[in-house]
């Protein structure tokens, strides 16, 4: 048996109205996977994650793989930065990110920072064991109308194809 860690950390400057978004997704992932009731969502967030009716955080569990365990995988940390006006939103995981949902999440709760460019971010996967194909990564660039997520084994079989063969030992 071996452990497999997916691992990043990154910032970016976001507004203050897209920092209490992220917190609220942050704070509601974390609710929803320890089985607890979530406090009621802000409009502000009901209007990005529009509910089917049967389910108020419908649209939210939509970003996940896994609709019934909606874990970022990360932490979200920073606050304001002085004198700007802007704020720092730094994101980390140790153990299991969930690139392609927090992916999604930054891209519908900082539409108006992604609108002046792109935000990117990159991971490590590593193992406890020497176990073939177990380490890597990728990298993520998020745009305000679409996403692009690259792993370092998909870049890698694009490089060698088709004139070499890559050898899992």
């Amino acid at each position: 048996m071996a452990d497999v860690f997916v691992r990043t950390c990154f910032a970016f400057r976001c507004s203050a109205a897209e920092w209490a978004l992220l917190r609220e997704a942050f704070l509601l992932s974390l609710d929803l996977c320890a089985g607890i009731e979530p406090s009621l969502p802000s409009t502000a967030f009901m209007t990005l994650f529009p509910s089917d009716g049967e389910d108020r955080w419908s649209a939210f569990r939509d970003l996940f793989d896994d609709r019934d365990y909606p874990d970022l995988g990360a932490d979200l940390a920073g606050g304001a930065e002085e004198g700007s006006g802007d704020w720092r939103a730094v994101m980390s995981a140790e153990v299991g990110l969930e690139p392609s949902a927090v992916a999604g999440l930054i891209q519908r709760c900082c539409a108006v920072t992604l609108a002046d460019g792109p935000i990117g971010f990159e991971w490590s996967t590593s193992c406890s064991r020497q176990l073939i194909d177990a380490f890597g990564g990728g990298c993520c660039a998020i745009f305000a109308d679409h996403v692009v997520l690259e792993t370092t084994g998909a870049a890698l079989e694009k490089a060698v194809a088709p004139s070499a063969t890559v050898l899992s030992i």
